[in-house]
Formats: C-alpha cells, structure tokens, sequence
C-alpha cells in the first residue's frame, strides 16, 4: 500500500528548534524588553491626571506594536536564513535529501518551525502586556489586541517574503540581499525613472509614487504608522485618540507572504542539488537576474552618476550615455557572479545591446517630446482652478486669473531654453497644478533664473511670476477680502511696530480689539486691497520693491474651525487646526493710502520705510 503524502517531519523539526532556538528566544527578549518594558517605564504618578497616563500609555502601546513591525523586517530574514539552511551547502543539501523525505516535506517543515516559536513568543509577551495593562483604567483593550494583530500580521509577511526570496538562491549571504533587493525594487525603479525625466523633459514633475505599494519594505515605514485625532479642534490632550493607519496594507502583505512561501515550493521541487552554493540557484532565472541587474545598474547609476560627473544640470547625452554604461556594468556583474570568473566579456554583447537599446529608447523619445508633455496647456474653459507656488493661498478661480496663469504658462514653454540652463544659476522652483473641472489634475514644475541678472530684467520669467503672484484676486485673498468676516470671528488682531533703538531695532507689538480689527479692515485694508496697494508679493529686492516696505506688519486670526473634526494627514500624522486663509499676516504697504490714513488717524501711527529702521 502507497504511503500517505505528509507536509511536516517532527524529527526534522527538532533538530531544527535544538539547533537555532537562541534566535526564538532572542525574538521573545525583544518583545517583552520592547513590547512588555516600554509601557512599564511610564509611572502613573509622573502625570498630572490619570486620563493623560491611560492617553499616553495608549499612545505607547501602539507605537511600540508599529516599532515590532518595522522590527519584523529584520527578523524575517534572520529566520529564514536559519531554516532554509541546509539548501545553501552542497553537503547538508545532500544529506537532507537524503532523507526519506519529500522535499515539500523537508521545505513546509522548515518553514513552519520557523514561524510558529515566533507567534507563541508574541502570543506569550501578549497575555503578559494584557496582564499588566487589560484592567489599568482608561486603557482600551482592543489597542493591546491590535498590538498583537500587528506583530503577528509583521511576522507572517516578512518571514514568508524572506522564504520566497531563500529560494531563489543557493547561498546564506545572497537572501538578505536579494530580500531587500526585492523589497524596494518597485519603489527604486519608479523614483529613479521620474527623477531621470525630471532631467530630460521640461517642466515635468511628479508628487509621490504611485507603484510604491508594490514594495513591501519602503510601504510599510510610509503607511504603518500612529496617528491622533480628536473629535473637535482645541480638544484637550485627554480626549485626544490613537489609531494605526496602512492595517489593511499589512494585511495584504501578510496574505502575500503566505501565497509566496506556499509558491515557493514549486520552486523547490524543480531545483537541483547541484545549484547549492550559487547565487541564483534556479537556471532559468539566470537570465532575468542579468537583465534585472543591467536596468537597475543603468537607472541607479544615471540618476546619480550623471550629476557626479556632469554637473548639476547633466545633458540628455550624458544621461543616456551613463544609462549605457550602467546597464553594462550591472549586466557583466550580474554574469561573473553566475559563472564565478572574470572571464565573461567574450561573450553576450547582442542581448547587452538589446538591453541598452529597450532602457535608452523611451528616454530619447521622452527628450524628443513625442506625447506633447511639455507643450501641453488645459483648455481654460475646462479649468477650475489653477494653484501657483507651494502657498495654498496662492489658489487662482476667476477666469480672468486663470487666463493670466496660463499666459505666464506659455511664456515658460517659450523660454525652454534659457529655463532649461537655469540649474547652473541660482533659481527658484514653481510649480504650477491645474484642477479641472472633471476633477482631474495636470502638474508642472519650472526651474527660473532668480539672479541679479534676472532682477534687471524687467522681461525676465521671475518679474512675471512676480506679476501673476500680484494679481487682485490673490490680493484680495491674502487680506480676507474673499473671505468676508464679522468682529465676533476675530480671534486675534496684532500690529508689529519695528523702530531704531541705538544701533538696534526693537519690535513691539499692538493688540487690536475686534471692533477695530473690523473697522481697519473696512476701511482701510480691503480698500487698499482693490486697488492692488497692500499684501503684494516681492520674488526679488530692488529699489522700488524696497520703497513699499514699511516698519508695520499686521496679523489677523479669524475663528471659525472650532466645530471642525481635527484633519489627519496619512503621511505625516499632522493634525491641521486651521481651515485655509484662517490666519492672514502681511506687511503694511507705504502705497496703502486708506490703511495709512486709519493708522494715523485712530491709532496715531505713522508707518516709515523699512529701510530706515535700524539707521542710526
């Protein structure tokens, strides 16, 4: 009678756990000197009130079980490198399949001694933080749970990652580097592409990455994080809470990581003994290794070889010849490795040269332009706003504004040329975004020289952003005029006086009651504004620009975003208190004739230039 199939060896399994148990119990150490000792450390007593300890401490509990997470990246490896052991040694390969076992039998049995002893650590180190923590007042259980959930879910999808990519190689030394190889080659690949057509096609600009997800390691730091929130604005800290953001992401990787590890087995059952010791242990991946090695050698080295040895503004041959000169570097690299020899140049020049010629060919026809990119303006009837800057308060809606916007847009493709050299001067970035009224998006960032030799040039691209800047709808949005408010929204309304004092210059500072916050901004500001006299932008210092400036700021703090749940940004966790163009600051103008009046005539303040501060 044919024996039953099994998938688990028990004696194999001893052997693994006698052999490498120091590695369990190093993990089951870090869990309970991390996970179980960094809550232990804060003292009730040295908080002023026992809801911001159980705050805190649920704070803690989080951002520890994340910090076990990111600890997973490392253990995963470690692990996996011990397990996957014998198939790294010519002689312990052979004496392992020696054996009467099947090799899915000698694969799943090493994979799962591995991960089990972690999960019974986590389990353990667990029910000794739900021990000391699950009935501490105010502390929420399901936050000690979800520790438990992340540790588990990190675990599990870094470890079965690690054993996919212990497969694919026949030496210990090679799967930690091909893990992380791996684990950030989406992520490398995108960035370094973009940053490549940064260089070769005017005006191009990209905001984050979109296939970033598709590399585990750079996603999980990026999206796996703590996050606050509160359910009104100025919310004391005790009511603050906590929550872990990119769970779902986990999820999905630790769902992948099993697939891997389980898929991996196809791999097994096709590998040679003989391949033990070598760096890719699977011939027909051979030559996707050399060809993964040729790009990514070509793509790395020219985004950072072409400014090493080309300047900060290296010309559309220079990167591509670096891009030539990398894929060959990584492709023959990639051969002496295989072959264990030097010798490897006689051979294989017609596929480096395909290679070449498929990584080069969409750079040159990026560089040439073939899509339209850099000549491509929305129509304006389709825009609906257009924003100049990094300032959101630089935000364009009327026509007559967004028709200038793209004229100023026009003007920077015309003047491809000269912008194009502006790396080698000093300059200044401005990004330019449509949003259309479908709700779509078209981004572009221009380089500009911002020069003396830019500032005497009345025509130069940086006075004509300087224009746009100064256009009456930004105007009027920078003083509140758009906005409109009453003295019940005032918060806070601050005059700065600067005057000489010695050889000094002293600030002293006004409050403003609402009422005449109101009153100035009535009669004097927002008229100022209209006329396009006050809160005017300078990219540049010159004579006339100068001459505005006065000794007087004024700062404006309206209500109104009390009622407003707190806003959580999924990158940076920063809770935003402030709606936008809540909070108005600008310079008092010499040429704002009706603030100047109201200044002098209720508060008997006589605004001087700027430049006469400090003068002794």
């Amino acid at each position: 009678m044919r024996s039953g199939t099994s998938f688990f060896n028990k004696a194999f399994s001893k052997s693994l756990l006698r052999r490498f148990w120091p590695l369990w119990a190093l993990w089951l150490v870090l869990l309970l000197t991390i996970g179980v000792g960094d809550p232990l450390g804060y003292a009730p007593e040295s908080y002023p009130s026992r809801a911001l300890y159980a705050g805190e401490l649920n704070h803690v509990i989080l951002e520890v079980g994340v910090a076990l997470v990111y600890c997973s990246m490392a253990a995963g490896p470690l692990v996996a490198m011990a397990m996957l052991g014998y198939l790294y040694s010519p002689r312990a390969c052979g004496m392992v399949n020696a054996l009467p076992m099947r090799r899915e039998e000698t694969y799943f049995t090493a994979v799962l001694t591995g991960i089990v002893p972690m999960l019974a650590a986590d389990v353990l180190a667990y029910l000794v933080l739900l021990a000391l923590f699950g009935r501490v007042e105010g502390i929420n259980p399901a936050n000690i749970h979800l520790w438990l959930g992340l540790v588990v879910l990190g675990n599990v999808a870094f470890y079965g990652f690690a054993c996919f990519c212990g497969v694919l190689t026949g030496n210990t030394v090679v799967l930690p580097l091909v893990y992380v190889a791996l684990g950030f080659a989406a992520w490398v690949v995108e960035n370094t592409v973009r940053e490549l057509l940064s260089v070769l096609v005017y005006g191009y600009t990209w905001q984050g990455v979109a296939f970033g997800w598709l590399s585990p390691i750079p996603c999980t730091f990026n999206t796996v994080q703590v996050f606050r929130w509160a359910a009104a604005n100025g919310a004391p800290d005790e009511e603050l809470t906590w929550y872990v953001g990119g769970v779902p992401y986990l999820a999905c990787l630790c769902a992948a990581g099993i697939a891997l590890a389980v898929l991996a087995v196809l791999i097994i059952k096709k590998r040679h003994m003989e391949t033990a010791g070598d760096i890719v242990a699977v011939p027909v991946l051979r030559p996707i290794f050399r060809v993964c090695m040729a790009v990514g050698t070509g793509l790395v080295l020219a985004t950072f070889g072409s400014d090493a040895f080309f300047g900060n503004r290296p010309t559309a041959l220079a990167v591509i010849l670096m891009l030539v000169l990398g894929a060959a570097l990584g492709y023959f690299m990639a051969e002496a490795l295989i072959k264990k020899t030097l010798r490897v140049f006689k051979h294989g020049w017609g596929q480096l040269g395909l290679i070449c010629l498929c990584l080069a060919l969409p750079f040159i026809l990026a560089k040439l332009d073939v899509t339209g990119y850099e000549t491509r303006i929305p129509d304006p009837a389709q825009v609906a706003q257009v924003s100049l800057g990094y300032s959101t308060a630089n935000k364009l809606t009327e026509r007559d504004s967004i028709l200038a916007a793209e004229e100023f847009h026009r003007r920077l493709i015309e003047h491809k040329a000269e912008n194009e050299k502006a790396r080698r001067r000093v300059y200044t970035m401005i990004p330019l975004a449509y949003t259309l009224r479908d709700g779509t998006t078209v981004e572009r960032l221009y380089r500009i020289p911002n020069d003396a030799r830019a500032w005497e040039d009345p025509d130069s691209d940086i006075a004509a952003y300087e224009q746009v800047l100064n256009l009456p709808e930004l105007i009027l949005r920078r003083t509140g005029a758009k906005r409109g408010f009453t003295a019940e929204d005032v918060d806070r309304a601050v005059l700065e006086l600067r005057t000489s004092r010695g050889n000094g210059v002293v600030s002293s500072t006004l409050s403003l009651t609402p009422e005449q916050a109101l009153s100035l901004f009535e009669e004097g500001v927002w008229l100022d504004a209209k006329e396009g006299t006050i809160a005017r932008w300078f990219m540049f210092a010159r004579d006339e620009s100068r001459a505005e400036v006065s000794n007087v700021d004024l700062t404006l703090e309206l209500r109104g975003a009390e009622d407003l749940p707190f806003r959580v940004t999924a990158q940076s966790g920063a809770v935003h208190m402030y709606k936008d163009d809540e909070y108005y600051n600008f310079n008092v103008s010499l040429t704002a004739e009706h603030t100047l009046r109201w200044l002098e005539e209720n508060l008997g303040i006589t605004p001087v230039p700027e430049t006469e501060v400090g003068v002794g």
